[in-house]
């Protein structure tokens, strides 16, 4: 369920300021965005629970890039994560297993956290 929060309307400008992130609440995924505008005194906000809004997706992703997860198999993430988290189709699992998943590093956090240990990448032990 996304929650929204408007104060005013303006016409984006180049004074505009636009916040999107992600974060895991509880082993949930998490997503808030912002917009201000100081010239209009405007702030609009959004947030949600699970994958983002394209729009806002779009946003995270310019920010942080993505990374590519395996997708199933021992050293994979578990299938029942991804198609739980993403609500993929069988078919779009399929291509997930097949070619990997561009997921955001909160996104990818979260996955290998539903993995368990074999998920996990391995540490590197500090001197």
């Amino acid at each position: 369920m996304a929650e929204h929060f408007v104060t005013l309307h303006c016409e984006p400008c180049g004074s505009c300021r636009f916040e999107a992130w992600q974060r895991v609440v509880e082993g949930r995924l998490r997503w808030e965005e912002q917009q201000y505008c100081p010239t209009d005194e405007a702030l609009a906000c959004g947030g949600g629970w699970g994958p983002p809004p394209p729009w806002v997706r779009e946003r995270i992703v310019a920010a942080e890039g993505t990374v590519r997860p395996a997708v199933g198999g021992d050293d994979g993430v578990p299938l029942r994560a991804v198609r739980a988290l993403y609500g993929l189709t069988l078919p779009q699992l399929r291509e997930a297993r097949e070619n990997g998943l561009a997921a955001t590093p909160v996104e990818a956090e979260l996955l290998r956290a539903a993995g368990g240990p074999a998920a996990r990448p391995p540490t590197v032990p500090s001197p």
